[in-house]
């Protein structure tokens, strides 16, 4: 299992579990699921997709938020 940390909108740190990473028209996406402690883990856990900004295999790569609509649904459909 691989987790990744996110910094949420207040400077929290997130704790994401990927569950997969995959290619859509040529950018890279991430789907997470939260990584809940044991007394509040549920069965409505919400997935979230998130897009590689700039080369994967560089420290400089960034997960962003996807905006677009159309696209987020794209890659949820993928």
């Amino acid at each position: 299992m691989e987790t990744i940390i996110i910094e949420g909108e207040n400077g929290e740190k997130i704790e994401f579990e990927v569950i997969d990473v995959y290619e859509l028209d040529g950018e890279t996406f991430f789907a997470m699921i939260e990584c809940l402690p044991e007394e509040e883990e549920t069965d409505d856990l919400e997935v979230l997709i998130m897009r590689v900004e700039g080369d994967i295999e560089s420290e400089e790569a960034e997960l962003v938020p996807i905006e677009d609509e159309a696209l987020l649904q794209k890659a949820f459909d993928e």
